[in-house]
């Protein structure tokens, strides 16, 4: 019932929310929308937007040769006043506008070494140096050995330089899985973060992975999908992906994606091309790295979400000199697994 009613919910705020919309395309003649406030969080509702205000509606309508084209920030809600602010005293203040930034959503803290080890300093916390990201090599050596134990099915935590703004993880405060395998939702809803087992998770790819597996909607903000970066939109996964990528593919046939680009997310970019060469597909499963409370922001946050998360294997905390550490539980049934799967990343790497 309770679940009923959400559905039905979801139908009346969609219905509110395009009469809202086509009387705004009506009287303006827009292509072009910018959505902001809470609602700009419903991805559900923005990709059924999209759907509706397509090229037959434009023509029917207004007799043009258009589509709808929307663009959502990744922080629509009350988080995103905060960033109006700034920008408005930037304004009156004089400042001009600066060079275009390569990513709008990291702007917290990065984890130092010393945080780091601070942190780890605890007597049921089992930790290893993994390498250093500084360097490139290292960082692509990092990223397969990311893939590897994916492989394997580990569930385990990543933080990494800033912080996501926004109430969405898209990889520097993640917790990432197989997609592949159709226990991983069971699992993680369970076993880590504690949940009820109808909440979905989100899968986190490549553009070409996209492409591949997903119906994209050329009103993504631009020919480049840009609006798919911050998980504001799903998507329809077409009908071949529903037994590849089970564990991320919702009752309804929607996936809430995340494209990761190169120069936004490195590291993440090149584990998810290392999955493409380990699991056959680049895409991860990619929730919030926390349990119920607040997303980990510091090391010392990520030690104790690795405390609760019963079911995770472990968390790799890379720090902002280039220095990587990867955390396990002493005890537990998760402990020692990804020792044991290190151990043999790097017997592999020696026979290769």
């Amino acid at each position: 019932e309770r679940v009923d009613k959400a559905a039905a919910t979801q139908l009346v705020f969609e219905d509110a929310l395009f009469h809202v919309v086509e009387h705004v395309i009506r009287t303006t003649g827009i292509d072009r929308l910018i959505l902001t406030g809470g609602i700009g969080l419903n991805a559900l509702g923005n990709m059924r937007m999209l759907d509706r205000f397509d090229r037959h509606f434009y023509r029917n309508a207004l007799g043009r040769d258009a589509r709808l084209h929307l663009w959502v920030p990744p922080t629509p809600n009350d988080a995103g006043v905060t960033i109006g602010a700034a920008f408005i005293g930037a304004y009156l203040a004089g400042a001009g506008i600066g060079a275009p930034a390569e990513h709008a959503f990291y702007c917290g803290s990065a984890p130092t070494d010393a945080d780091i080890r601070n942190a780890l300093d605890e007597p049921d916390i089992a930790w290893t140096t993994l390498g250093d990201t500084s360097d490139p090599a290292q960082r692509d050596a990092l990223a397969d050995l990311m893939a590897y134990i994916t492989e394997r099915d580990a569930i385990f935590a990543v933080m990494q330089g800033a912080a996501e703004t926004g109430p969405r993880a898209l990889g520097h405060r993640s917790i990432l899985a197989n997609p592949r395998n159709p226990k991983t939702r069971e699992l993680l809803n369970a076993q880590v973060k504690f949940r009820e087992a109808i909440r979905p998770l989100a899968p986190m790819m490549t553009r070409e992975a996209a492409e591949r597996w997903f119906q994209l909607s050329d009103g993504a903000a631009d020919g480049d999908y840009n609006a798919y970066n911050y998980m504001v939109l799903t998507a329809q996964a077409k009908p071949e992906a529903h037994n590849v990528i089970p564990s991320v593919i919702h009752a309804d046939g929607t996936g809430r994606i995340q494209i990761v680009r190169e120069n936004a997310d490195p590291l993440i970019h090149a584990y998810l091309k290392a999955l493409g060469r380990r699991i056959g597909v680049e895409i991860a499963v990619n929730t919030s790295f926390n349990v119920g409370g607040p997303i980990a922001q510091t090391a010392e946050h990520a030690i104790a979400t690795l405390r609760r998360a019963r079911g995770l294997d472990a968390v790799l905390l890379f720090s902002a000199e280039g220095p990587v550490y990867a955390a396990w539980q002493k005890d537990g049934t998760q402990a020692g697994r990804f020792a044991g799967w290190y151990a043999a990343w790097k017997a592999e790497r020696k026979t290769r």
